[in-house]
């Protein structure tokens, strides 16, 4: 993502050290911000559309948003969030009560949902990034228009009382091919009729014989077969600076940069799309996190004078497939580039496509990109 460089001021008399663009930064080191509590008068003074940028400047240093302060929006007038992929740490309780939110994604490299962090709001579709392995105590309590949650393949565990009473949570989408291990058997109190979607038989079998979500009061366990309805996105300006994709029917959707990198995974409503000094054109993919619908891709393009509408993409389309350590593409690759990240967006690959096959160390996720085609796969 085009990163922001706000301008800042110093502040003085306030507990923060940076304010910038109406957000407050504490310094927590020399080259690094957390986001911070923003109280006046007993009200926390966040609001509406909050879209957190990768870097502050202040006093000539470049600072990076490493970090969201404990309890920095709680209580807040807050309704949509994005966050950056700068930020690695979330607080406990960060957005808990901020009863307007409906919309957030979250950041690629996120290890953990802490305790509390999104408990009493208004959230309605939610993935969790891969590479997540915790979800904290009480993370989504009293979500109660929490429908859909994507779990990652790399989740372990989830706190007690993570889910209780999110009375309106009808689906998991779990790519963790081992149960993700429940604290305390009141994760999902007051919450029935839950629609787990799983990758395959196998996957599905050893959840049944687990003792928590094997539970058929509480769960149906699934094999996902893809999506069942098809993506929906509109694009119109938001502000100068931003150009927003209005997502639809509760998926999840991959957003992919110019450069094939991958800028988020998320389930919200809304994106928002830098506008930069030149056009620039962006891969929506939607996903189950099991399976990419690549057939179902759209390009945004977002362009300074004006922005142009969704357009289907119509590149011929590669089957990319992982086995024994090495990923191949199955189709006519010439004149195609071939881009391979890891779940985090760091790119291990990048040539034009003249060899249909690429070996890479294995027991890794990759998201493989060959020209509009976009696959992510699992080298055992």
């Amino acid at each position: 993502m085009l990163t922001a460089l706000l301008l800042c001021c110093a502040l003085t008399g306030y507990s923060q050290d940076i304010e910038a663009n109406g957000i407050y930064y504490n310094i927590i080191s020399e080259t690094q911000v957390a986001v911070a509590p923003a109280w006046h008068d007993g009200v926390n003074r966040y609001e509406g559309c909050i879209i957190l940028p990768e870097r502050v400047y202040c006093d000539g240093v470049n600072y990076d948003v490493a970090a969201i302060a404990p309890r920095a929006f709680w209580q807040s007038a807050v309704t949509r969030v994005q966050i950056p992929n700068s930020v690695t740490m979330i607080g406990e309780a960060a957005f808990a009560d901020a009863v307007e939110l409906t919309d957030i994604t979250l950041p690629l490299g996120l290890k953990a949902i802490s305790r509390y962090m999104l408990a009493g709001t208004a959230v309605t579709n939610v993935v969790l990034p891969e590479g997540l392995t915790d979800i904290g105590a009480g993370a989504f309590e009293d979500c109660d228009q929490l429908h859909t949650v994507f779990l990652p393949y790399t989740l372990q565990t989830i706190g007690e009382r993570a889910f209780a009473y999110c009375s309106n949570l009808a689906e998991l989408y779990s790519d963790a091919a081992v149960p993700p291990l429940t604290l305390g058997d009141d994760a999902f109190e007051g919450c029935d009729g839950i629609d787990v979607m799983l990758a395959d038989d196998r996957t599905t079998q050893r959840y049944q014989d687990d003792g928590v979500w094997g539970d058929e009061g509480q769960f149906t366990l699934w094999v996902d077969e893809g999506l069942a309805v098809l993506p929906m996105m509109q694009q119109e300006d938001h502000g100068q600076n931003w150009t927003s994709l209005k997502l639809g029917n509760g998926l999840a959707y991959k957003i992919y940069g110019p450069d094939g990198y991958l800028m988020a995974v998320t389930a919200a409503d809304h994106y928002y799309l830098p506008v930069g000094v030149q056009s620039t054109d962006y891969l929506v993919v939607p996903t189950t996190l099991m399976r990419d619908e690549e057939d179902l891709q759209l390009v945004a393009t977002a362009q300074p004078a004006a922005i142009e509408e969704v357009k289907e993409d119509d590149e011929p389309r590669f089957n990319i497939v992982g086995l024994d350590g090495t990923i191949y593409i199955q189709g006519d690759t010439h004149g195609f580039w071939t881009f391979i990240y890891d779940v985090y967006g760091n790119l291990w690959y990048e040539r034009p496509a003249v060899n249909n096959w690429i070996s890479l160390p294995g027991h890794r996720v990759y998201i493989v990109k060959v020209g509009k085609t976009v696959r992510k796969v699992f080298l055992n």
